[in-house]
């Protein structure tokens, strides 16, 4: 497998992610974040681009997370370092769990999904782990708390005590117990694991791309939204969307299938 530790391929429309240092459990360091992030970005960016699966490469991890031997230099300022004008001049979108993609994002989830790791996974839209898939917030047991988004995406994923237990424990949960919990759709061996993802990722490729994404920012902002609000921004996308040339001609290919039906069933 190629060294560079984050791996970027684009197929049919469909581009694979893979955290590529096996050798630390994909664990993220200053280098493999900065790749991840331009990674996002050109999935954000790329036409041609209409999904991307994020997976690890080996056996062991999805994402053990921040690589603290790194983080632990005396010149380092993150994950909990960083000085009072870092602090002040943070942007939300520089973090690699919440940079903005407009596209559908499927975390393919192997071993371990710890801390930065399973932030990351939050961040996906679609969450697939195999049976020895293990998830876990342990910042607390390092002195300091999740960062990436990681304490709101999860109160939001999934019943609040749940939630509030892995957050204040820091403890793991196996991939049976996130599936009862939420966290992941699905739970498959692990042979299966990159072929599901990647077969969700080509069935939502071949969706009408401004529908998908227009889906996505609804499913987004609906649950910071009052139900009144999210229904009427609803109604105002779908007019947009249905605007569209893809949204004119797919209704027009309906509405011609039903007649040759129609026509069909009558003269049978």
């Amino acid at each position: 497998m190629p060294d560079a530790p984050v791996l970027f391929d684009v197929r049919d429309h469909v581009a694979l992610i893979t955290l590529n240092r096996p050798e630390v459990m994909n664990a993220m360091n200053a280098e493999s974040g900065l790749l991840l992030r331009s990674a996002l970005t050109r999935v954000h960016t790329t036409p041609d681009i209409r999904v991307a699966v994020i997976t690890g490469a080996g056996d062991r991890a999805f994402s053990a997370g921040a690589d603290l031997k790194e983080w632990a230099r005396p010149e380092a300022t993150g994950p909990s370092g960083g000085t009072v004008s870092d602090i002040l001049e943070f942007d939300p979108e520089d973090e690699t769990s919440t940079i903005p993609v407009a596209k559908p994002l499927i975390a393919a989830i192997h071993g371990y999904c710890l801390g930065g790791g399973l932030e990351l996974a939050l961040a996906c839209d679609i969450r697939i782990a195999t049976t020895e898939a293990y998830f876990a917030l342990p910042e607390v047991h390092h002195g300091f708390i999740p960062g990436g988004g990681g304490i709101p995406r999860l109160l939001r994923s999934i019943p609040s005590s749940a939630a509030m237990e892995l957050i204040l424990t820091g403890d793991r949960c196996d991939a049976e117990t996130a599936l009862q919990w939420g966290i992941v759709s699905r739970v498959v061996p692990r042979e299966a694991l990159l072929t599901t993802a990647l077969q969700i990722a080509e069935r939502i490729a071949d969706n009408a791309p401004l529908a998908v994404r227009a889906a996505k920012e609804l499913s987004r902002v609906s649950s910071d939204l009052p139900l009144d609000e999210a229904l009427r921004f609803g109604g105002v996308l779908r007019w947009v969307v249905g605007q569209t040339p893809e949204a004119r001609e797919g209704s027009s290919a309906f509405a011609s299938g039903r007649s040759e039906k129609t026509e069909s069933e009558s003269s049978g």
